[in-house]
């Protein structure tokens, strides 16, 4: 009986409990609809105006199909206003995604992570009276591109990211486990 208590003791603790989902939020810094819109500002509007971006702020989900991939989606919202002007931007973004995890220990860990997807671009410009404003939207290609992500913590993790793309050259943000 002791034997046979110790054998479902190890086989017990040999299968230990990895979670395969999880969730986060970010913000980023840096974005490539930061990166357009400052240009579309420079040749758009007088030297004095002062861009107010802000965002992307996202949320991203990962389901791991193995302990090294998971697979998922990126979401995100950003936008900007012109001092001096009436022009205002929103972008709206949507990626599936993929997340390589190459180093994996109990509260660190170091990936990479692909997205590719759209978003869509709604610009609205107030004219001096109602039939001046103009309003768009476009739906365009959007990517990101995350060389190195570090995350630290158990459950809950803190991480911070450096690539490029919509989520931003600089990202960082909280994501749960579970």
């Amino acid at each position: 009986m002791v034997v046979a208590a110790m054998m479902a003791t190890m086989s017990l603790k040999a299968q230990s409990y990895e979670p395969k989902n999880e969730i986060g939020i970010y913000y980023g810094f840096g974005s490539a609809s930061d990166i357009v819109s400052t240009y579309a500002g420079a040749f758009s509007f007088s030297s004095d105006d002062q861009s107010g971006f802000w965002g992307p702020i996202g949320i991203e989900y990962f389901y791991h199909v193995s302990p090294v991939v998971g697979v998922g989606a990126v979401a995100s919202i950003a936008g900007c206003k012109y001092d001096h002007s009436s022009f205002k931007a929103n972008y709206y973004t949507v990626m599936p995604a993929v997340k390589f995890n190459w180093l994996r220990r109990d509260h660190f860990g170091l990936y990479s992570e692909l997205a590719a997807g759209m978003i869509i671009m709604q610009t609205k410009v107030d004219g001096t009276n109602h039939s001046d404003a103009k309003e768009e939207s476009t739906t365009d290609f959007m990517w990101q591109a995350t060389a190195l992500g570090v995350e630290f913590g158990s459950a809950f993790r803190g991480f911070c990211e450096l690539g490029f793309g919509e989520k931003g050259i600089l990202c960082a943000g909280v994501r749960y486990k579970f």
